[in-house]
């Protein structure tokens, strides 16, 4: 007994570690680099780690969880469906023609090895575990993913008083470098940002039932808000469209819910007007010292969407992607835009690459997550709304950026989403689609 308890233990804290740094962990490590040309001999180990934590949770998981996946169905008319087999089918027919692509495909733009390490490597065998989430601990999982963000954060803001050392805030006017650039940068902030603010919402329904240990209350309200504005000042800095539009999306659901949970309408403006001076000071800081975030948003609206002039602009990669898809509507075009790339949008490149089954099984997957997404915010019986803020972020970034082979953080919260969907879905009826 002593030993199942203790081997339920470690097996807890490794699912926890590897949650937060597979998801966050990057962005620390990234800093971590000084010679870009050597980046791996310190990514490359990272990376192994969280390999080799995902295959053992994966190993332990199936003999602890096996039958209950089994077992667990929706039902929709009169088929069954399971949101994990539909999951499966479409990782089926996309590593079917990542492989495919890999061996014949000579119009690709990177090396072979680069897809296969990035698609099952980084992204599938570690999405795989997220299935196996410990969901009576679902406070350990955001305290730890906090505590992550909130380091990788403070040592990301080093890059801001580096001076002509950041190539990329000199040449473009956004925080990054050349390991962790503008785009992740953001997304980072953003989600240290909406962390914050579930954790304020999470104190406010706690002190409402007991007053206790006020002055630590206070303490940690106040370590809260000066991370959020820190995040937020940081997704500015970025100056990257999509972690903004996730930001403003998520924070407005965050927002609702403080309404619906019955926060008084004068504190909820309160913390409105506190948020519009916190962005307008961030905002102010950061275009005096040089970003180019209103010059970005300014090209989105004249049509120039592009990150630099290397680039091909997001409306013309559409076209060149839906063109392909109406040519190979059964199996999909390829991989990718023949020597040019992904096409930075995650729907549109699903339909590229499998055809119109896998597209659709794509946006069948992508939708029911939002929607159990926005289940697990609005139900006050789930202490997992957080997962679900982060699940429509990184969605919503999907819709501007990101390869499927490689967009690994999406990938994560999608099987951990749908993962957990699985296992609660006994306890609680409403989080079932029928």
């Amino acid at each position: 007994m002593i030993i199942k308890i203790s081997s339920y233990s470690l097996l807890l804290k490794i699912k926890i570690f590897l949650f937060s740094t597979a998801l966050f962990g990057f962005g620390l490590v990234a800093m971590l680099v000084t010679n870009p040309t050597a980046s791996r001999l310190i990514t490359a180990p990272y990376r192994a780690v969280i390999l080799l934590f995902s295959i053992i949770i994966i190993f332990l998981g199936l003999n602890f969880s096996s039958e209950k996946i089994k077992t667990q169905k929706i039902y929709t008319g009169l088929t069954r469906l399971s949101p994990i087999s539909l999951l499966t089918l479409f990782i089926i027919i996309y590593s079917f023609r990542l492989i495919y692509d890999t061996g014949y495909n000579t119009t690709l733009t990177k090396d072979i090895s680069e897809y296969i390490l990035t698609w099952f490597g980084i992204c599938l065998l570690p999405a795989i575990s997220f299935l196996f989430l410990d969901i009576k601990h679902s406070n350990k999982y955001l305290y730890f993913s906090y505590l992550i963000l909130a380091i990788a954060s403070v040592a990301v803001s080093s890059i801001i008083f580096q001076g002509q050392t950041s190539r990329i805030f000199i040449e473009q006017g956004r925080l990054g470098n050349d390991i962790l650039n503008p785009i992740s940068i953001g997304h980072q902030s953003a989600s240290l940002t909406l962390i914050c603010l579930e954790r304020l919402l999470i104190k406010n329904r706690v002190n409402s039932i007991s007053n206790q240990e006020n002055k630590n209350n206070k303490l940690n309200l106040l370590i809260n808000i000066i991370f959020m504005i820190f995040g937020v000042s940081l997704v500015l800095f970025a100056a990257s469209r999509s972690p903004i539009i996730a930001l403003i999306i998520c924070g407005s659901l965050l927002i609702v819910k403080l309404q619906r949970q019955g926060l008084n309408i004068l504190k909820i403006i309160s913390i409105l007007i506190f948020l519009v001076l916190a962005v307008n000071f961030g905002l102010e800081f950061v275009l005096n010292s040089g970003s180019s975030l209103l010059e970005r948003f300014a090209s989105t609206l004249n049509g120039d969407e592009f990150y630099d002039s290397r680039f091909i602009q997001r409306p013309e990669l559409y076209q060149r992607a839906i063109q392909l898809i109406g040519e190979n509507l059964g199996t999909g075009h390829g991989l990718e835009i023949p020597y040019v790339g992904y096409p930075h949008n995650l729907i549109i490149e699903a339909f590229l690459s499998t055809g119109v089954l896998g597209g659709f099984i794509f946006v069948i997957l992508y939708v029911y997550a939002l929607i159990k997404s926005i289940t697990l915010i609005f139900n006050k019986k789930s202490s997992w709304g957080w997962l679900g803020i982060l699940y429509i972020q990184y969605a919503i970034g999907a819709m501007f950026s990101g390869s499927l082979y490689g967009y690994y953080t999406f990938w994560y919260l999608l099987f951990a989403i749908i993962g957990l969907k699985e296992k609660i879905q006994s306890n609680h009826a409403k989080y079932c689609i029928d």
